[in-house]
C-alpha cells in the first residue's frame, strides 16, 4: 500500500479497499497472533479473553474494523457456467490455462502491482490476488493464491458491491479450525506443562509446541502422575504469560548454573 499512489491508488479506492492504506507499515507481534488463534471457538465463531469473556465475531465487525465493502452479493468461490470464462481468462494472465490445475503466482502479481503498467481491468483483478494472499486470507503458501479463492477474482471489477467481510471471517474461522486441531495433538499438553513448577523449557521460543519433543512430553507426564494413575501431582504457576518473562526466573541476583529442563526431570523420574 505505502508504494501505491495516483491511478494506482485512485482505483484501489473505487475498488473499496483504499481505507487499507492505513495499515502501511504496521505489523503483528507473532506471539500475540499465536496465542489469539488458540482464543478463538471455530465452532461458535468466538474469541475469549484473557479474562474468560467471550466475544462473538461478525462480518459487521470486519467491516468496523478494516473499512473494507460489506455489499450485498455474495463473493463468489465456486466456478459454474456464469464465470468459467471470466476466470480462465484470469488464469491465462498468469500463464495458467487451466483453473484448479495451478496456482496463480503472488510473485507475478506483486511485480505487476508496482510495476509501470497499469491497465484498469487487470490492476484491479491483480490487486485483488495480492489482497486476498498478504491480508485478507492469508495462507502458509507463500508463492501463490489459494486456488479456493480464484473464483473470487471474478469479483474485482465491482468489488464494492460484494460482501468481502463475510469471506474475510469465514477464512479466518476455518483457519481457526484447521489450527485447533493441529494444536490439539500436542498444544494443550504444552499449555499444561509450560505452567508445571518447572525451569522453563527454551522461554521465548515460538510456538511452544516445536519446544517440547516427543520424548520429553512424555518424561514430564510421567513426573505429573499421581500413584492413583491420575495426573496433576506437579503444583502449577499461575501467572505465566507467553511472550513475558517468565515467572520464576531469577531477578536481581547474580547469574548460577543450575540443570537444566531435562536434568531435573531426569531427577525426579530417577527419585
Amino acid at each position: 500500500m505505502e508504494g501505491l499512489e495516483g491511478e494506482k491508488m485512485d482505483i484501489v479506492e473505487s475498488m473499496g479497499f483504499g481505507h487499507l492504506k492505513h495499515l502501511s507499515g504496521q505489523a503483528m507481534n507473532k506471539e500475540l497472533g499465536y496465542w489469539l488463534m488458540t482464543r478463538v471457538n471455530a465452532d461458535t465463531g468466538e474469541l475469549m479473553a484473557g479474562d474468560g469473556r467471550e466475544f462473538t465475531l461478525s462480518s459487521e465487525q470486519v467491516q468496523y474494523v478494516l473499512g473494507i465493502p460489506k455489499g450485498e452479493r455474495l463473493v463468489p468461490l465456486q466456478m459454474d457456467d456464469t464465470n468459467r470464462v471470466e476466470i480462465d481468462k484470469i488464469c491465462r494472465w498468469f500463464s495458467k490455462v487451466e483453473y484448479g490445475k495451478a496456482c496463480i503466482s503472488i510473485v507475478q502479481a506483486k511485480d505487476y502491482v508496482m510495476g509501470e503498467e497499469v491497465d484498469v481491468e487487470k490492476y484491479r483483478v491483480v490487486f485483488l490476488v495480492v489482497l486476498l494472499r498478504m491480508f485478507l486470507c492469508p495462507t502458509t503458501n507463500f508463492s501463490s493464491l489459494a486456488s479456493e479463492l480464484t473464483p473470487a477474482l471474478c469479483a474485482a471489477e465491482e468489488a464494492k458491491q460484494y460482501d468481502w467481510c463475510s469471506v474475510v471471517l469465514d477464512f479466518l474461522l476455518r483457519r481457526a479450525c484447521a489450527f485447533s486441531h493441529s494444536f490439539d495433538k500436542d498444544g494443550y499438553a504444552v499449555f499444561y506443562l509450560d505452567r508445571l513448577r518447572w525451569p522453563p523449557v527454551r522461554w521465548g521460543e515460538y510456538p511452544r509446541v516445536k519446544v517440547f519433543d516427543k520424548d520429553l512430553l512424555k518424561n514430564v507426564a510421567e513426573v505429573d502422575r499421581r500413584n492413583s494413575g491420575d495426573f496433576g501431582k506437579t503444583k502449577v504457576l499461575v501467572d505465566v504469560a507467553y511472550g513475558e518473562v517468565y515467572p520464576r526466573a531469577a531477578r536481581e541476583i547474580y547469574p548460577t548454573e543450575s540443570l537444566t529442563f531435562a536434568e531435573e526431570v531426569e531427577n525426579h523420574i530417577g527419585e
